[in-house]
């Protein structure tokens, strides 16, 4: 006579499921998170004042989202500028950013994210 266990096949199938949720389960939830969203452009409203006697010209934020400094890049012309301020930490409604050393007719762009989210011809 053969004696058989019939309790051995039901757990060696419970640990194959076990075993096939513990990989699967990772792996979806990897496979999901690359699925994130990019991270947005914002979106602000700027209004640039003519060209001072100085040579100064103010970007005021009229609305839209807030920009940390950091990660604001001024161009003037298509070349990086560095001499620029603005006196908070972010760049929110109501602020304004000062460029120093403009001349009538220069192109002056705010890029963010490498997205330009302002562009405009200084005017005297």
């Amino acid at each position: 006579m053969i004696n058989r266990d019939p309790a051995v096949s039901p757990v060696i199938g419970e640990v194959l499921m076990i075993s096939l949720v513990l990989i699967l389960v990772p792996m979806v939830t990897v496979y999901l998170l690359n699925q994130m969203p990019e991270d947005r452009v914002p979106s602000v409203t700027i209004k640039m004042s003519p060209v001072g006697s100085s040579g100064d010209v103010h970007l005021y934020h009229k609305g839209g989202d807030w920009v940390k400094q950091e990660q604001i890049r001024v161009t003037i012309d298509g070349t990086e500028e560095k001499n620029w301020k603005i006196p908070n930490k972010t760049f929110d409604l109501g602020d304004n950013l000062t460029l120093s050393g403009i001349s009538a007719g220069e192109r002056i762009s705010l890029v963010v994210h490498n997205a330009v989210v302002f562009s405009g011809v200084a005017g005297s």
